[in-house]
């Protein structure tokens, strides 16, 4: 009986930007086998031929080659039907042997994680730039939103101020 544990790209992580890394792996695997050995119809013993091996002239060739005299009755004790049951575990743990490459990998793959993390506040920030400017534009042309509206609170924490350095018209009373 033989196990086979073959161990292939199963522990692969990909974090984009062509950054793959394989890791350790442990493969375990049960197995359990079955034999049985068993002889149909039963029988304890077997025949041979016993072939008759008179040389009456003594020139050492039978004088009757190929005549069986009888059969023999030959006791066999190993020819009992016999059962196994096994069962086991295989387990196999496989490391990296250049641990250089693995932590190689592993520093490409923080960098390039962190690159997907900036790409994702940079679009935060566009969307909220986005949002702001144009809530600022409704505003500004006298587009107001009922607090009833699902789109109310989109809008709720934009404001107007006068510009920096702009003269706003306006009158003064004199006395």
């Amino acid at each position: 009986m033989a196990v086979q544990t073959l161990t292939g790209n199963m522990t692969t992580n990909q974090y984009g930007g062509n950054i793959v890394c394989q890791g350790p792996t442990l493969s375990i695997s049960p197995f359990t086998t079955f034999g049985a050995n068993y002889l149909k119809p039963y029988r304890d013993y077997y025949e041979t031929p016993f072939y008759d091996p008179t040389d009456a002239n003594d020139d050492g060739v039978p004088d009757n080659p190929g005549d069986i005299l009888f059969m023999q009755k030959n006791y066999s004790g190993t020819n009992k039907d016999s059962y196994a049951l096994n069962f086991g575990i295989s387990a196999t743990f496989s490391i990296p042997l250049d641990r250089g490459f693995q932590n190689q990998c592993k520093s490409a793959a923080d960098t390039q994680i962190s690159i997907q993390k900036q790409v994702l506040e940079n679009k935060r920030l566009d969307w909220q730039i986005a949002r702001i400017r144009e809530c600022g534009k409704l505003k500004q042309e006298g587009i107001m939103l009922t607090t009833d509206s699902p789109f109310f609170n989109i809008c709720k924490d934009v404001y107007l101020v006068p510009k920096a350095n702009q003269v706003i018209p306006h009158t003064h009373k004199l006395k």
